[in-house]
C-alpha cells in the first residue's frame, strides 16, 4: 500500500518539479520544460499559417537541440503568446519562476538589467530615425528640429523606441504627438500612411524595406547603437549560461549566422555585422541604402528587358500569324491589301521602340552627368571654403589687435574696422557651416606648374604669421640651408600646404616656444621642414593623421577651433604635386612636418 502512495506521489510531484527546474537542476535530471513568451515581431518571431517563424523561434529551437548534443539534455519549450509587447516585461519582471523566457526582439538596455536578466547579445542593434514619404534630409539638428515641431511620432509603449522618442524630444526641445500603436502593428507601415509622421525603427527592418521598394526617408543625424538583442528571462533564472555557451560554441555558430541570415538575407546579415563594430555609422548606411537603391533598378531594367524580350516573341509571333492569315487570305479571298497594312503595323512598332530605347539611354547618360558635375561642385566648395578659414583668421586677429590700439583712430575709423571684424567673423562662420554639412570627399585637382621662388614663398609664409604667432608670445624663424632656390610646381597648391601646416603649428604651440620653418635641397628635391615645440602627436594620432575629419589628442592653445581638415589637404595637394609629407618627432618632443617635392 505504502508503495502504490509513493508510486503515486511520484507521478504528481514529477511534473511540477520539472515546470520550475533551474539550470543547475536541469544538469542532474537531464530533462527540463521551458515557457517561452512571444509577442509577433517580424522577423523576429510571429505566425504564420497556423506555425511560429523567426530569427527567435529557430535560435531556440536550435538551442534545444545543442544541449541534447552537448548536454544530453531533453528540453521541451512551450510557446504561449502574451497579449502585447510590455505584457512580456511585465510577466519576467514580477516572476520568481527561473524556467520562463521572453522573445520578441527585445533590446538590451541597462535600465531594463535592473528587472530582468539578459542573454547575449545574437545581433546588433542599431535604429534608425524614419520620416514619411517625401520628406527631405535634415542636414542640421536645427533643420531636424523644424521639420519635425508638430508632428505625429509612432511607436509601440514600452519599447525602446517610446524611450528614443523621449530623449529625441527633450534633447532638440521639439514639440511632438505621441501615436502608440499596438504591439502587432507596423511602424513602418503607419509611418508611410502620412508624411506627417515619424519614428524610430530597428536596421533590420528599414533596410529589409527598402531591398523590397520601400520609399520612406531615414534622417542620418539619428543613428543610435545599443548593446543588442537578446533573450530576456527573470532574475530568478540562471537559463542565460547555457544560452551564452550556445551562442558563443564555435561549432554552432555557423548555425546561429545561416538562421539570421535565412531572414535578414545574406547580404544584410553580413552589413550589420561589419557595420556594428566600424566607426562611420552613418556613411556606411548612406553606401548601403545606394547600392540597395542600385540593386532596385537592375531589378527593374532586368525585369523591363525580360518583359521586352516577351513582347518580341509577341511581335513575331503576331508577325507569323499574320503572315499565315495573309497567306490564307492571298489563296482564298487574294487580298493582298491586309498583309500590307499588318507590316507596315510591324515597321511602325519596331521604330516606336528604337525611338524609345534612344530617349531612354540619353536620359540615364545625362543624368549621370549631373550627378557627376553636382559632386564635383560640392567637393570643390567645402575644400576651397577650408582653405579660406586661415586668411579670414589673420584678418579677424589683425582687426582684434588695431581694436586694442584703437585710442587714437577717428570714430569713423573704428567702425570702418570693426566692419571689417564683424564681416570677416561672419564670413568664417558662414564657411563653418559649409564644411559641418556632410563629409568632404576626395576630387582631382588641376596644378599650373610655374617658376616658383622657394626663398620668396617661405618668406611670404612667415611675415603672414608672424604677428599672429607674436600674439600668443610665439616666435617665428625663417632659415635656408641653400641658395636661392627656383622651382617648377603650383604656387597656389604649395602656398596652401605651407600655410596649413604653419598656421596648425600657431594653433597648437604654447606661448614662449619656437615655429621654425626650414628649406634645404636633397639630390634632386627640395625639403620643406615646419618645426614646433607642441605636444606632439600620439601612436594613435599618427594612424589617423592625414584622414579627413579627424580630430587628435592635442588641443588649440588658444581657443581656436579645428575641423580636422588640414591635414587631409596638405596630403592630397602634396600628392598633386608629386611630392611626399611625413612626420618627424626629433628627441622625443614637438613636430617636424616635412614636405619633399622634386625640383
Amino acid at each position: 500500500m505504502y508503495r502504490q502512495l509513493f508510486f503515486w506521489m511520484f507521478l504528481f510531484l514529477t511534473p511540477l518539479v520539472c515546470m520550475s527546474h533551474t539550470w543547475k537542476q536541469t544538469q542532474k535530471d537531464k530533462t527540463a520544460v521551458l515557457d517561452v513568451y512571444w509577442f509577433t515581431s517580424v522577423p523576429f518571431i510571429y505566425e504564420e499559417q497556423g506555425q511560429l517563424h523567426g530569427i527567435e523561434y529557430d535560435l531556440l529551437m536550435e538551442f534545444s537541440v545543442y544541449l541534447k548534443e552537448t548536454q544530453g539534455v531533453e528540453l521541451s519549450i512551450e510557446w504561449i503568446e502574451a497579449e502585447n509587447f510590455h505584457g512580456i516585461l511585465d510577466i519576467m519582471k514580477d516572476s520568481e519562476n527561473p524556467n520562463i523566457l521572453g522573445a520578441s526582439a527585445f533590446s538590451i538596455t541597462e535600465d531594463r538589467k535592473m528587472y530582468l536578466n539578459f542573454s547575449d547579445a545574437y545581433l546588433p542593434d542599431i535604429t534608425v530615425l524614419v520620416t514619411g514619404q517625401g520628406t527631405p534630409i535634415a542636414r542640421t539638428y536645427q533643420e531636424l528640429k523644424e521639420m519635425l515641431d508638430g508632428k505625429v511620432a509612432v511607436t509601440i509603449k514600452g519599447t525602446n523606441y517610446e524611450n528614443l522618442l523621449r530623449n529625441l524630444k527633450d534633447q532638440l526641445n521639439i514639440d511632438f504627438e505621441i501615436l502608440h500603436i499596438h504591439s502587432d502593428q507596423n511602424v513602418l507601415d503607419n509611418i508611410a500612411e502620412s508624411e506627417n509622421r515619424f519614428g524610430f525603427i530597428d536596421l533590420p527592418i528599414y533596410l529589409m524595406l527598402m531591398k523590397k521598394g520601400g520609399d520612406l526617408t531615414r534622417q542620418n543625424l539619428y543613428n543610435v547603437r545599443g548593446t543588442g538583442y537578446g533573450v530576456i528571462m527573470p532574475k530568478a533564472s540562471d537559463w542565460q549560461v547555457p544560452f551564452n555557451q550556445f551562442l558563443s560554441d564555435p561549432r554552432y555558430g555557423e548555425k546561429v549566422a545561416r538562421i539570421i541570415s535565412n531572414y535578414l538575407g545574406a547580404e544584410l546579415y553580413e552589413f550589420i555585422e561589419n557595420l556594428y563594430g566600424g566607426s562611420e555609422i552613418g556613411t556606411s548606411i548612406l553606401t548601403k541604402e545606394k547600392e540597395l537603391q542600385l540593386a532596385l533598378i537592375k531589378n527593374a531594367n532586368l525585369k523591363l528587358q525580360k518583359d521586352r524580350n516577351i513582347k518580341r516573341v509577341l511581335i513575331v509571333g503576331i508577325i507569323f500569324v499574320s503572315i499565315f492569315l495573309g497567306v490564307i487570305g492571298f489563296l482564298f479571298f487574294k487580298n493582298r491589301r491586309n498583309t500590307r497594312l499588318l507590316m507596315t503595323q510591324k515597321d511602325q512598332i519596331e521604330a516606336q521602340q528604337n525611338d524609345i530605347r534612344q530617349k531612354n539611354e540619353q536620359l540615364m547618360n545625362r543624368n549621370l552627368q549631373l550627378i557627376a558635375l553636382n559632386e564635383e561642385k560640392n567637393v570643390l566648395m567645402k575644400v576651397f571654403a577650408h582653405d579660406l578659414r586661415s586668411p579670414l583668421g589673420q584678418i579677424i586677429g589683425l582687426s582684434d589687435f588695431l581694436n586694442t590700439h584703437a585710442e587714437e583712430m577717428s570714430e569713423e575709423d573704428k567702425e570702418l574696422l570693426l566692419q571689417i571684424g564683424t564681416g570677416a567673423k561672419r564670413i568664417n562662420q558662414m564657411i563653418s557651416k559649409i564644411l559641418d554639412v556632410e563629409v568632404v570627399e576626395g576630387t582631382r585637382s588641376i596644378v599650373l606648374r610655374e617658376q616658383v621662388d622657394v626663398t620668396q614663398i617661405t618668406e611670404d609664409i612667415v611675415s603672414r604669421y608672424r604677428m599672429a604667432a607674436a600674439q600668443k608670445g610665439i616666435k617665428m624663424e625663417l632659415s635656408h640651408k641653400h641658395d636661392d632656390q627656383i622651382i617648377e610646381t603650383d604656387h597656389m597648391l604649395l602656398f596652401l600646404v605651407l600655410e596649413n601646416l604653419v598656421s596648425n603649428a600657431v594653433k597648437f604651440s604654447d606661448t614662449n616656444t619656437c615655429i621654425r620653418l626650414e628649406t634645404e635641397k636633397q639630390d634632386e628635391s627640395v625639403l620643406f621642414k615646419v618645426c614646433d615645440q607642441g605636444p606632439g602627436f600620439t601612436e594613435e594620432d599618427r594612424e589617423l593623421l592625414f584622414s579627413r575629419f579627424q580630430k587628435l589628442s592635442a588641443k588649440p592653445t588658444g581657443g581656436e577651433q579645428s575641423m580636422g581638415l588640414g591635414l587631409s589637404i596638405v596630403k592630397k595637394y602634396v600628392g598633386d604635386l608629386g611630392g611626399r609629407v611625413w612626420l618627424e618627432t626629433p628627441n622625443g618632443a614637438g613636430s617636424t612636418f616635412i614636405v619633399s617635392l622634386p625640383i
